[in-house]
């Protein structure tokens, strides 16, 4: 009897256990799933902030290395001859070339308002180069300025800078400008052209 007593208090004690491991079986649970969630929530929302920022920052290559080579492509019209000689069409080639490399980019990356200012931008510099006298060249140098202001403006609302290029911050607009002036504007092609002479 003495055996049994001491068995049966034993299966109590052990009972006991069991139901004190049972609560903290159960705490030790929740501590798991929760840091498994935890983990799950951080991986793709890390994931998803890293990809965005990596969209962002090779939109903006692109846009940057499209407009780099449209400037380097006008400036060299400007000082070629009319038409180009052979030196010179080459450079304006290896310019437009560039330019289609990184309209291709922008389709990959970028939404269609973009891409249609790109592809309208390339054709106007492909105009550039194939104008037949200095009159045609000069007006097609003025398209392809207004076509990279379009491609900025697109660029810009694309990204989320809904500001107009060269315009002041709303909350410095009034302070900014004086009653009945405009607001500031982007200096045309011309004026920095004629600014880079003069420096």
């Amino acid at each position: 009897m003495g055996l049994e007593t001491s068995t049966q208090v034993g299966q109590q004690g052990a009972t006991r256990n069991t139901g004190v491991m049972d609560a903290g079986g159960y705490a030790a649970w929740a501590a798991a799933v929760t840091s498994v969630a935890t983990l799950v929530v951080t991986t793709v929302v890390g994931g998803r902030r890293e990809k965005r920022q990596w969209a962002r920052e090779a939109l903006t290559d692109a846009f940057v290395a499209f407009l780099a080579a449209s400037w380097q492509h006008s400036d060299l019209a400007k000082v070629s001859a009319t038409p180009p000689d052979t030196s010179s069409a080459e450079a304006m080639d290896g310019q437009y070339g560039e330019m289609r490399n990184q309209l291709t980019r922008l389709r990959l990356l970028s939404p269609p308002d973009v891409v249609r200012a790109g592809e309208a931008l390339l054709r106007l510099q492909r105009g550039v180069k194939d104008a037949g006298s200095a009159s045609e060249r000069a007006e097609a140098l003025a398209a392809a300025s207004t076509g990279r202001h379009d491609m900025v403006s697109a660029a810009q609302r694309a990204m989320g800078l809904r500001r107009p290029w060269g315009a002041a911050p709303r909350g410095l607009r009034s302070a900014s400008t004086a009653p009945g002036l405009p607001e500031p504007r982007q200096p045309s092609d011309s004026t920095r052209t004629r600014a880079d002479e003069i420096s």
